[in-house]
């Protein structure tokens, strides 16, 4: 699993060996910066589906700040060790995943729109009225609570993913390399979802533009 990873990773990390964990003396296939930001960009994930906190104001402004802060740590304005690449790469994650998500959010506000919306009876349009109810449930959920739970789960991804690449071992290894992968996968599967978005949306306009137009 881990030699794939390694070819994988390949294409998007430099894969520095001075700058990479090894818990339990095993290489993870991408370097400490790389493995906070595809971690933290998987967990991101996780947290917008389950909690989907509220993208506006101060949220996007706290993690355009995450992306910002890259500049120093990225070009090595600022003297930094594992620990410290490892949770700028974690809050870069997070603040990327944040910005690719926003025009996506909308379309994926309730979990359980896309089984009905295909099928009515059978197992799809069961799945499709469970995601219903979940979402009814979650609704009574308020943002402010739901904020705290995805904010507490930033701050404990900043903390765990340094503290567990530095102390684990091999299981360790293998976990953060499959969350790394998650990420990545995450990540892509966003960008593929705007270029789609951007693209139908490019032809509706086209389609709007070669309408012929009714002389009064």
């Amino acid at each position: 699993m881990l030699e794939i990873l390694h070819h994988l990773f390949g294409a998007v990390c430099g894969q520095d060996p001075d700058h990479t964990w090894a818990p339990g003396g095993l290489l993870l296939p991408c370097c400490q910066r790389c493995l906070g930001l595809y971690a933290g960009a998987g967990i991101a994930a996780l947290l917008h589906l389950w909690f989907r906190p509220q993208l506006t104001g101060r949220f996007l402004e706290a993690h355009g700040g995450f992306l910002l802060l890259m500049a120093p740590f990225g070009f090595h304005w600022l003297p930094q060790g594992p620990v410290l690449r490892t949770i700028s790469g974690v809050l870069f994650g997070f603040g990327t995943f944040a910005y690719l998500w926003l025009p996506l959010s909308g379309r994926f506000a309730d979990p359980g729109a896309f089984g009905m919306r295909i099928g009515q009876i059978g197992l799809i349009g069961r799945i499709g009225r469970m995601g219903r109810r979940r979402f009814a449930k979650r609704e009574t959920f308020g943002m402010r609570p739901r904020l705290m739970a995805y904010s507490i789960g930033l701050a404990a991804a900043a903390v765990l993913v340094p503290l567990l690449a530095a102390l684990g071992g091999r299981g360790i290894a293998y976990a953060l390399s499959g969350l790394a992968f998650f990420g990545l996968a995450a990540l892509a599967a966003v960008i593929c979802g705007n270029f789609a978005l951007a693209l139908h949306g490019a032809v509706q306009l086209l389609r709007r533009r070669s309408q012929p137009r009714h002389q009064e």
